[in-house]
Formats: C-alpha cells, sequence, structure tokens
C-alpha cells in the first residue's frame, strides 16, 4: 500500500472518530456506557464475520485476540474513568497515548532512542490540549483509570505493529473486536437486559453507526495503516480527531471556536507534517 493512502485511511478514522464524541454523548442518555460497548463491538465483529469467515489463520486468531485486550482495556478505562472526572481532562489524559507510543516503543519494538520523535509527539499533545482543555477537574481514582487507557491505547497501536507484520489485517481486525465485546460482555454480564433499549431508534442508529464505521471499518483501516507505516507516524495522524470533533460539534450543535483551538488545531497539524516528512526522509 501507498503510504499516502495509509495517511488519508488514518484522516479518515480520525474523522469518523470524532463524528462519534457528540453522537456517543447523546447516546449515553439512554443507555449506560458498557452495554453500548458490548453491543458496539459485538455487531461490529458480526459484521465483519462474512468476509474473513475462510480466511481465518490461527497465527491471526491468537494474534488479533492479544491485542485485543489493551484495545478493551482502553475503552473500559475511558469509559469508567469518566464518572469520576470531567470529560476535558478525560480527553486530556487518553491523548497521552501519543506521547507514550514513542517512548513504550523503544522497549517493545526496541526502536532505537528518538527524542527529535519523542518531542513531536509531546508538541502534537499539548496542541491537543489546547483544544480540549476547558477544566482540568476531576477525581484521583478517575484520573488514573484514564491513564491506564493511554497506556492501553499506545500498546494497541505498538503491538499491532509488532505482530501484523505479514498477517490478514481484517482477520486481525476481527479478533480484536470480538475479544472487546466479549469481555466487556463478562465484566457488565446484565447488559443482555440493556437489548430493550435498541429499541429506541436514536440509540439503534448510534450503536450501527459505531460498530460499522466507528470499530469495524476504522480499526480494520488502522490496522492496515499501522502495518504499511508505524504505531508513531499513525498516533500522530490520529491525534488530528479533536480537530474533527470541534469541527462536526460547531457544525451540527453551534459550539463555539476559541483562539486556543485554532492555535491548538494548527500546532497538531504543524508537528504532524514535520513527523511524517522526517520519517519519510529516514526512509529514503
Amino acid at each position: 500500500m501507498d503510504k499516502r493512502v495509509a495517511y488519508i485511511g488514518l484522516i479518515f478514522i480520525a474523522a469518523i472518530w470524532g463524528s462519534t464524541f457528540p453522537i456517543i454523548k447523546n447516546t449515553l442518555y439512554y443507555i449506560d456506557p458498557l452495554s453500548f460497548l458490548v453491543y458496539r463491538f459485538l455487531i461490529a465483529s458480526l459484521f465483519l464475520l462474512p468476509f474473513i469467515i475462510k480466511r481465518i489463520r490461527k497465527k491471526d486468531a491468537i494474534y488479533g485476540s492479544l491485542v485485543g485486550v489493551p484495545l478493551f482495556l482502553g475503552y473500559a478505562t475511558q469509559t469508567i474513568g469518566l464518572n469520576y472526572t470531567s470529560p476535558s481532562m478525560s480527553g486530556l489524559i487518553t491523548g497521552l497515548y501519543v506521547v507514550l507510543t514513542p517512548v513504550l516503543s523503544i522497549f517493545v519494538l526496541k526502536t532505537r532512542r528518538d527524542y527529535i520523535k519523542i518531542l513531536l509527539a509531546v508538541i502534537a499533545f499539548i496542541g491537543m490540549a489546547l483544544m480540549t482543555v476547558n477544566s482540568t477537574s476531576g477525581e484521583l481514582i478517575g484520573n488514573l483509570l484514564t491513564l491506564v487507557c493511554a497506556f492501553a491505547y499506545a500498546g494497541q497501536l505498538i503491538f499491532t505493529e509488532k505482530f501484523l507484520v505479514d498477517g490478514d489485517a481484517m482477520v486481525f481486525t476481527f479478533f480484536q473486536l470480538l475479544t472487546v465485546g466479549v469481555l466487556s460482555l463478562l465484566f457488565h454480564p446484565q447488559s443482555i437486559f440493556a437489548a430493550v433499549k435498541l429499541e429506541n431508534y436514536y440509540v439503534l442508529f448510534s450503536v450501527l453507526f459505531n460498530a460499522i464505521l466507528g470499530s469495524a471499518l476504522a480499526i480494520w483501516i488502522m490496522s492496515v495503516a499501522v502495518k504499511n507505516t508505524n504505531s508513531y507516524i499513525s498516533a500522530l495522524i490520529l491525534i488530528t480527531e479533536p480537530i474533527f470533533a470541534v469541527l462536526i460539534s460547531t457544525f451540527l450543535f453551534k459550539y463555539p471556536i476559541t483562539v486556543s483551538m485554532i492555535i491548538g488545531g494548527i500546532i497538531i497539524l504543524v508537528s504532524m507534517v514535520f513527523a511524517i516528512n522526517r520519517e519519510n526522509k529516514k526512509i529514503n
């Protein structure tokens, strides 16, 4: 795959995930967060099943399931943490995965220490902070759970790069999604009784939108992109998510745009472009 196609794919994912923010926010008035995760990820895995049923290999199944564990930890700790901290603080702490990805890759992928790479990730994180932080309130337990989420998301990206070298990205994705759905159900078995909530047309739309576009398609594209670039570049491009969240929320819900949001968006884009150019020069 041409790297430019991978970059476009990651930007598409960021746009999709940015659009899910206001949709999920309104959905949680009708269904509890963990039940939402159960139906989102089980439906997502069922959606991919017909496409991979004849392509399943033991290796992809094992590795995909293993990488599904940090993905589950990320979604679960972020969701639970939101009960004890503010959305803005949750977004800020979660964004630390962009900084953690190049740091943890030194130990997991045995990459050499590259302080410029880490610096660009830190600068992108600062840009994200300017876009998302309106309040830094929150209880310690919520902030700590969200910190676990940041480590989990970084781990999911890094282990995808490590285990998907010659694997089938769609099969790999299917088992990630299935693992998240099954673990969510085991963690919150009473979500079975929340199926009645799907009779609400908005909840049904939200679950299907997030299952098919926000999970099945997005995580498959992300897996393909990580395979053809690396976890570091993927993390930097995905941090454009708050830019799309702000644009979509402003367009649909008339949320105000502040000067700090504009500056933060510019910082994210500039650091992302510098990082991509630097990585391409090293390859060439």
